[in-house]
């Protein structure tokens, strides 16, 4: 059986795109809205799609890019995220997955800077044997707000997990209050509806020594607050006198559950020091039971979940790369993980 991968116009492909979304991935919601979300909206440009044919049928694979932005020190590269790669379940042998992704890669080094993606773990091998790196796994790291669950889920009590619960919150909100209590002296934690020019300002003054998206307003906009089905609040750390932004963090969840810090951003290490210290309080208040953030980069962010509490409970994402000879970030660089700021925010999910 012959098989080949064509270059499609996302446009002219939904209807088979959708198709084979909805029989071979696990996606939810509204997928015509899905769809033009990610290939339409995108601010840094038009997704593009490949259609995999076997002889003369309908089409039985697709894969999916769409142009991200990376910025590192001063540099700017075009990037390429892959998503949505699907192959029909009667062709999930070796060889169609290879001759879509061959196609995919050889578009991408002709047009793009470099390309990554998060590919589940049975698609991992494939992508190494069309020429990608594994750059790593994205953390998951958690801290507990609310110990009552936790201790009933460990030892099986009722009551006294209910009552040993509410003494280890009480103690732990207290220490959190203390700890975030002299930055709240100049520095103010609020929770705001959209993202404006000041977000624009923060990514100016944010450091640039590692590799990341901008977080410019009108990517944060299309990201956090357009996407379909999901619904998401944005807190943000800002100076009490002038207002100038410092930190902000997207959160995903509703009280009763955990919240889900989908990206996480400041000027630096301090900046989101303060942040968490106001932030974990305001979230418990909220009525979440864990705090949980994921990332893959350089060290100091680890440093400063530690300091509040958070810890690493398991590695759940591979991240694949592959670097063109045309791009203006050495390739020492993006292959390295700990040059690298990567949240939830780079992700196609």
């Amino acid at each position: 059986m012959a098989y080949r991968a064509v270059l499609t116009e996302p446009a002219e492909a939904r209807e088979a795109l959708i198709r084979l979304w909805t029989e071979n991935l696990p996606v939810h919601g509204d997928l015509k809205a899905k769809h033009r979300w990610f290939y339409e909206d995108n601010p840094a440009g038009k997704g593009e799609a490949f259609l995999l044919f076997a002889d003369d049928g309908p089409a039985i694979g697709c894969a999916g890019l769409a142009p991200r932005t990376l910025a590192y020190d001063g540099v700017v590269a075009r990037g390429a995220l892959l998503a949505d790669f699907a192959i029909d379940k009667h062709h999930r042998s070796g060889l169609p997955a290879i001759v879509l992704q061959r196609a995919v890669k050889r578009h991408i080094e002709a047009t793009y800077a470099l390309s990554y993606g998060y590919p589940n773990a049975h698609a991992v091998a494939i992508h190494k044997r069309t020429g990608y790196h594994e750059l790593g796994q994205m953390g998951r790291y958690v801290r507990v707000l609310r110990f009552g669950p936790y201790i009933q889920k460990r030892f099986g009590w009722d009551l006294r997990s209910r009552l040993g619960g509410a003494i280890v919150d009480r103690a732990v909100a207290t220490a959190s209050r203390a700890r975030a209590l002299p930055g709240a002296r100049t520095q103010r934690l609020a929770w705001v509806a959209d993202v404006d020019a000041r977000f624009d300002r923060l990514w100016e003054r944010a450091d640039r020594s590692l590799v990341a998206c901008p977080r410019t307003s009108e990517f944060l906009r299309w990201r956090f607050l357009r996407k379909p089905t999901e619904h998401n609040a944005i807190a943000i750390l800002h100076e009490r006198a002038g207002g100038a932004l410092l930190a902000y963090a997207v959160v995903r969840g509703d009280a009763g559950g955990p919240a889900e810090l989908v990206d996480l951003f400041g000027t630096g290490p301090e900046a989101l020091d303060a942040l968490l210290g106001q932030l974990a309080p305001a979230l418990y208040a909220r009525g979440h039971t864990t705090v949980e953030f994921r990332y893959l980069g350089h060290p100091w962010v680890r440093d400063v979940l530690a300091k509040h509490w958070f810890s690493l409970r398991n590695v759940d994402r591979s991240v694949i790369i592959s670097v063109a000879t045309s791009s203006p970030i050495p390739r020492e660089v993006l292959c390295n993980p700990n040059a690298w700021y990567m949240t939830e925010l780079d992700e196609d999910t």
